[in-house]
């Protein structure tokens, strides 16, 4: 079969994807009329102008099912990046719709600033069909009906903080209790609402975890980030309202992303989830073996991940593929998925590109219409005895098998 075949054949996922962002924050419309020469111009990382998500290239990288996740920068930035006081004072509505409200509030704001855009997008292209699925049903029926489904998923477990969460209230205090009801009060809603996962850390602590530090050290040149970095402790987990957190999404049926968590809340969630099957998710991640990096998965967390039928999503950014090189994007996802065969199969795979999160894409596919490129190279692919390297089978699996069997097992 060619790969043209191939690719089209597949049913494709992409489990984190930050469409919502650029169109919540600056108001970047998703109909894809402005942005392909502004994307070409400046490939690199996350700028208000360029767009890797808009939803003709998700059509045309041949997308099935997104994952559309919502993340509400945290106010922290404000303080610790030049480029985010740049854009506050630039945009102010990035003040007004994500500083001022509870970042609860902001989430679902942007939740709903999505699906009017999906729902105008249709009307003037009656042709495409773009829907939002809450359920497993909706999601068949949306896959049987070639409709492209987009599911809401959110990154950062401050997007739980409402009124209460949102004055820092402290472990020690009287009103913890308080606090726990209303997040666990946020993560129900969420849940309703037909949010799959949750991603429970992101760039800062929160009520819920403590995040690995997110960026290498030459994206910290021009912060305050390097007097953080000398006191991020890996040693720090789930706090006890994150445990309840998890055993909730546990019993509630929604999926657990443990990307940007630490080694030691990532062991934390495993434990508290056991032997049951389809719970967890790395929805956008590297292997510790190929760049060791604290945020990558290491070896036993592969396998753990395997045996308990959960997926990993494989990331499309360079620095947390590569330790070396940022130009060889497509070899290292060559060399991520290489290693989680060996250690565990094909059976795990998956793709999270976090295209229009704050990423650094590699050279060869630059945004979403261009995945196709990723079936063409892995299809080229020889082994040392001139047959192919990898078997239909096994991209298939990469590119959306093991993530219909993962959805339709682990959410609830």
């Amino acid at each position: 079969m060619s790969w043209e075949e191939l690719h089209k054949q597949s049913l494709v996922f992409d489990w984190h994807n930050h469409g919502t962002l650029k169109n919540f924050l600056f108001d970047r419309s998703l109909d894809g009329k402005d942005s392909r020469f502004l994307t070409k111009l400046y490939k690199r990382a996350f700028w208000p102008l360029s767009e890797r998500n808009t939803l003709p290239k998700m059509e045309e990288g041949g997308l099935n099912v997104v994952l559309s996740t919502s993340y509400i920068p945290e106010i922290e930035w404000v303080d610790d990046q030049k480029l985010i006081k740049f854009l506050k004072w630039l945009y102010p509505s990035v003040n007004e719709r994500v500083f001022k409200p509870t970042y609860f509030d902001a989430t679902n704001a942007m939740m709903d600033r999505m699906e009017a855009e999906v729902e105008k997008y249709n009307e003037s292209e009656p042709s495409k069909k773009f829907r939002f699925v809450k359920n497993i049903q909706e999601l068949e029926e949306c896959i049987v009906d070639h409709e492209i489904a987009m599911i809401h998923s959110v990154e950062g477990g401050h997007s739980l903080n409402g009124e209460l969460a949102k004055k820092r209230v402290e472990e020690s205090t009287a009103l913890k209790p308080l606090v726990e009801d209303e997040i666990l009060k946020n993560l129900e809603h969420f849940y309703n609402r037909g949010v799959a996962y949750l991603t429970l850390a992101h760039f800062y602590p929160n009520h819920l975890v403590s995040p690995v530090f997110p960026y290498p050290e030459y994206g910290i040149k021009s912060s305050n980030w390097k007097q953080l970095m000398a006191g991020w402790d890996m040693n720090k987990g789930l706090t006890s309202t994150g445990k309840k957190v998890v055993q909730a999404m546990k019993d509630m049926g929604m999926i657990i992303d443990i990307t940007h968590c630490t080694p030691r809340a990532r062991q934390q969630v495993y434990e508290i989830v056991g032997d049951d099957l389809s719970k967890v998710i790395a929805s956008h991640i590297g292997a510790f073996s190929v760049n060791p990096d604290p945020l990558n998965l290491e070896d036993w967390e592969i396998e753990w991940l395997a045996d308990h039928n959960c997926l990993i999503g494989i990331i499309f950014m360079n620095y947390w593929l590569s330790p070396i090189d940022s130009s060889l994007g497509l070899k290292y996802i060559e060399k991520t998925i290489d290693h989680i065969i060996n250690i565990a199969g094909d059976q795990v795979l998956a793709i999270g590109t976090d295209f229009d999160g704050f990423t650094d894409p590699p050279d060869e596919i630059t945004d979403i219409s261009e995945l196709p490129r990723l079936t063409r190279y892995l299809k080229s692919l020889k082994s040392s005895i001139d047959t192919d390297k990898y078997s239909d089978s096994t991209i298939t699996n990469l590119l959306g098998r093991n993530s219909l069997r993962f959805i339709l097992e682990g959410w609830k």
